[in-house]
């Protein structure tokens, strides 16, 4: 049975997600933007630069290129803290065996089979987090959105954000995952809040591990344990978001989300 909940990726949306994706390009690539535009790819994405300028996010510099301000920078740390947030706690919900109660491991699992569930959106609403942003990190973590050369064209065109439309829209949501057995009905709730916290327990399980793995080749190399602290470095970026401290919240709560999840990007 299909959900009947709709969602729609409104205008303020789209203009949030151009900006951050613009931001991304200015600063992974550092292929700067001259300030007249004179790039006629540059040109069909003015109306969101001149958002972005207004928003102090970017500035022109001596070279008369467009240069990613502090409040830019410190925008697009947010954005860094949410993909890694999304990668710790949420990426597991995209691979769930319903029927067996398991969760895929990328490293040893065929992610291409049929009896894996995405759960990602149904996650998200769960928590009471927008689902396009959810699927927007996902996509923007994958380089989805630049796969055609010519993206920045189908961002002017208002096309880029199709998929990411359709996604969401398409996804397994709670009132779907109810169920009768002989014990009686199952609601959708709550066959979703118990995936949520075996999924919490099992990425604490996976993390701990990763971490000590880290720290015992760290320690055969001599080298000392890196400190896990958020940083912006002058110059570039860095960043050391530790989620093991919340990971311990969110394998006791179903309901707990990080406040980074509430932020507006502007």
């Amino acid at each position: 049975m299909a959900s009947e909940q709709e969602f729609v990726l409104d205008e303020e949306k789209q203009e949030q997600f151009a900006g951050m994706i613009l931001l991304d390009r200015m600063i992974t690539e550092e292929k700067p933007i001259h300030a007249s535009l004179m790039d006629k790819d540059d040109k069909l994405v003015e109306q969101y630069l001149n958002t972005m300028d207004s928003r102090e996010l970017i500035s022109v510099g001596e070279d008369n290129c467009y240069l990613v301000t502090d409040t830019g920078k410190q925008l697009y740390q947010k954005l860094l803290d949410q993909q890694v947030s999304y990668a710790t706690h949420f990426d597991i919900y995209s691979h769930v065996d319903l029927n067996a109660g398991t969760f895929a491991h990328k490293d040893s699992d065929f992610l291409e089979d049929d009896r894996w569930a995405d759960l990602r959106v149904a996650v998200a609403l769960f928590k009471g987090i927008d689902p396009y942003r959810m699927v927007f990190l996902a996509m923007l973590s994958d380089e989805a959105f630049f796969a055609n050369p010519d993206w920045k064209f189908d961002l002017a065109m208002g096309t880029l954000f199709e998929e990411l439309d359709e996604i969401v829209n398409t996804q397994i949501m709670e009132d779907e995952l109810g169920y009768e057995d002989e014990e009686g009905s199952v609601s959708g709730h709550d066959v979703l809040e118990d995936v949520i916290q075996q999924g919490a327990l099992i990425n604490q399980e996976r993390y701990q591990e990763q971490l000590t793995q880290e720290r015992e080749a760290e320690r055969q190399a001599g080298q000392p344990e890196q400190e896990t602290v958020t940083i912006i470095q002058e110059g570039g970026y860095g960043y050391g978001y530790d989620p093991m401290t919340m990971l311990g919240a969110y394998a006791a709560s179903a309901l707990f989300i990080e406040a980074i999840w509430h932020d507006p990007y502007w």
